[in-house]
C-alpha cells in the first residue's frame, strides 16, 4: 500500500473513532435485580442485548419477555419495575436529576408491568407517565399495575387496564379522565369511544408473580433511601459541575434541615 493510501486510512480511522466518542451516551435509567427466562433488550441504536442481573437499562431502551419470562429493575430514582411475561415495554424518557424536570415516560405497547413509583412520581407526578396505544396514565404517588392486553390475548379482554395497590392513578383518555383509587382496577376496552370505566371487579389475570415477595421487600428498601438517593444524585451532579439550577434549589433547602436534625442529635445525646 502507498505511503499515501495508508496516511489515508489512517486519518480515516482516526476521524471515525473521534465521531464515535463525540456521541452523546444514553442516560442510565436503572439497573437490573431481577432476571427470569429469555429477554431482549434493544437500544436506541437498535442493538439488540441479552438482560443480565447488574447490568444498565438506558433511556430508550425496549424490553421485551417472552412466556414465563419476569425483569425487574431498579430505577434510577428509586423506583421499583417488574416486566411480566409476554409484554413489551419503552422506555422512552427517564430523567432523574433531583430536579422539577426529571420525567418518566414508560410506553407500553403489550402485557404487564407493575411500578413502584420512586422521586418522580413523589415530587414530579406531572412528569411521570405510562402510555399504551390506547391511554395515557398518571399517579398521585403509587403502586400499580399497567397492562395492555391485544386481541387474542388468553389473559383477559383487549384494551387498557391499571390496577392500584396502593395511593392513586388515573387513566386518561381523549373523552377525559377517570381517577382509580387504591384496591381498584380501570379498563378502556379496546373498540370503546367513552371514558374508561371502574371496575367492580378485580380481573383474575393480577395477580402475584413467583418473585413478588422478593421485589416487595426490595422495593420497600428502596423507598426507604429514595431521599437520601435523590440529594446522593444532585451533590454528584453538583461535583460534576452539572447539577441544574432546580435540583441546587431542591439541595439548598434539604441541606438546612439535615444541619438542624444532627444538631437536634447531639443535643438529645
Amino acid at each position: 500500500m502507498p505511503a499515501q493510501c495508508r496516511i489515508l486510512a489512517v486519518l480515516l480511522a482516526l476521524c471515525v473513532s473521534a465521531l464515535t466518542q463525540a456521541q452523546p451516551q444514553p442516560r442510565v435509567a436503572g439497573k437490573i435485580e431481577l432476571a427470569e427466562g429469555i429477554a431482549n433488550i434493544e437500544g436506541k441504536d437498535k442493538r439488540s442485548r441479552r438482560p443480565n442481573v447488574g447490568d444498565s437499562v438506558y433511556e430508550g431502551d425496549s424490553i421485551a419477555t417472552s412466556r414465563l419470562s419476569e425483569l425487574h429493575l431498579d430505577m434510577a430514582d428509586g423506583a421499583s419495575l417488574i416486566v411480566r411475561e409476554n409484554s413489551r415495554i419503552r422506555l422512552t424518557e427517564y430523567v432523574a436529576d433531583g430536579g422539577d424536570k426529571d420525567r418518566s415516560l414508560i410506553e407500553l405497547a403489550q402485557g404487564a408491568m407493575r411500578s413502584i413509583t420512586g422521586w418522580i412520581g413523589q415530587y414530579n407526578r406531572a412528569n411521570y407517565r405510562v402510555r399504551t396505544p390506547l391511554v395515557t396514565i398518571g399517579v398521585r404517588g403509587t403502586d400499580h399495575e399497567p397492562t395492555h392486553l391485544l386481541a387474542g390475548d388468553p389473559r383477559g379482554a383487549p384494551g387498557s387496564y391499571d390496577k392500584v395497590n396502593e395511593g392513586a392513578a388515573f387513566m386518561e383518555t381523549k373523552q377525559g379522565t377517570v381517577d382509580v383509587p387504591a384496591n381498584m382496577a380501570v379498563f378502556q376496552a379496546l373498540s370503546a369511544a367513552g371514558l374508561p370505566q371502574l371496575l367492580s371487579d378485580i380481573p383474575a389475570f393480577f395477580k402475584p408473580g413467583r418473585f413478588e415477595q422478593q421485589f416487595q421487600q426490595r422495593a420497600q428498601a428502596l423507598k426507604n433511601a429514595i431521599p437520601q438517593r435523590r440529594m446522593d444524585r444532585i451533590d454528584f451532579l453538583k461535583k460534576q459541575g452539572l447539577v441544574p439550577p432546580e435540583a441546587q434549589k431542591a439541595l439548598d433547602q434539604v441541606k438546612p434541615l439535615e444541619q438542624k436534625g444532627k444538631e437536634l442529635l447531639r443535643w438529645l445525646r
